[in-house]
């Protein structure tokens, strides 16, 4: 069965090598690629992936519309290797226009990076667009934890999806990178979040990766790659050495997303594949 990732980047070619650096800058870490299109198909197809979820980042409202403009018209070109969520800034002049737009334009949803944007996940202008998502029946992708920062503090997102129970949200790296023990002590329990095994599992054990999985439930897991972060490839063979079930590696590797996206056209929730919770789970901190 080949896997769909639910967490890359990718930059038009002209300015690759550029945007990966200033990411890697912000985290003060090496990147294994430079986010070319052509490279995460290469990689992705080594390690056995269909598809990936590509997202914009947006660090300023001026940023939004052509960022999301190169995605549509990737995701136009590509749909058989990408799938696309938005760029969105709580700033942003027309929220609602601009996700009518994007939606229009083939595009399931919007990434909000709160910390690169300086916004708090709690603050009024992201729960706005919380409350926006919910109403045009699409979700968000939100960049989760750094010890460094209090903007995406998982006690921050644990408010805002008390504040709109309706809006679902993917809360990558575990629900909190960096932070993970904390984030799925808040977070484990929400019934409009997922999360995404992206930028962590090199920092986690096997026995702790599979905690963090049975903690937040098999069935509102995703595997993710974090590309141009980390090679498809390697996290792969991170995810494939977790002490999972078949049944488990499976629905993480590939249907909890499609059930997931699923949700946009019926409305409907996932079923359960899980198991019993478990606890084991580590904050990092650098």
């Amino acid at each position: 069965m080949d896997y769909i990732d639910a967490h890359a980047h990718i930059y038009p070619d002209e300015i690759a090598g550029k945007a990966s650096r200033a990411t890697a800058d912000f985290y003060e870490m090496e990147m294994c690629c430079d986010g070319r299109l052509s490279v995460l198909e290469e990689r992705g197809r080594l390690a056995g992936i269909e598809k990936h979820v590509v997202h914009g980042v947006a660090v300023s409202p001026e940023r939004v519309e052509s960022i999301n403009n190169y995605l549509m018209r990737t995701v136009a070109a590509r749909p058989d290797l990408v799938i696309g969520f938005g760029a969105m800034h709580p700033d942003f002049r027309d929220v609602r226009g601009e996700l009518k737009r994007i939606k229009a334009g083939g595009l399931k949803g919007i990434k909000i990076h709160a910390d690169m944007q300086k916004v708090l996940i709690d603050s009024d202008g992201v729960i706005g667009v919380l409350r926006l998502l919910a109403e045009e029946n699409m979700p968000a992708m939100m960049h989760m934890g750094d010890f460094r920062y209090p903007y995406s503090e998982p006690a921050r997102l644990a408010k805002a999806l008390k504040a709109v129970p309706d809006v679902k949200v993917i809360g990558a790296h575990f629900g909190g990178w960096s932070v993970w023990g904390e984030a799925w002590r808040l977070l484990a329990d929400f019934g409009n979040l997922w999360v995404d095994t992206s930028s962590s599992l090199y920092a986690l054990t096997p026995e702790e990766g599979a905690a963090a999985v049975r903690r937040y439930r098999p069935d509102r897991v995703l595997f993710g790659t974090d590309y141009p972060m980390w090679d498809p490839v390697t996290e792969r063979e991170r995810f494939d050495a977790l002490p999972l079930t078949q049944r488990e590696r499976e629905a993480i590797g590939r249907r909890n997303i499609e059930a997931f996206f699923a949700q946009f056209e019926t409305r409907s929730g996932t079923e359960h594949v899980g198991d019993q919770l478990a606890d084991g789970v580590p904050c990092f901190r650098g």
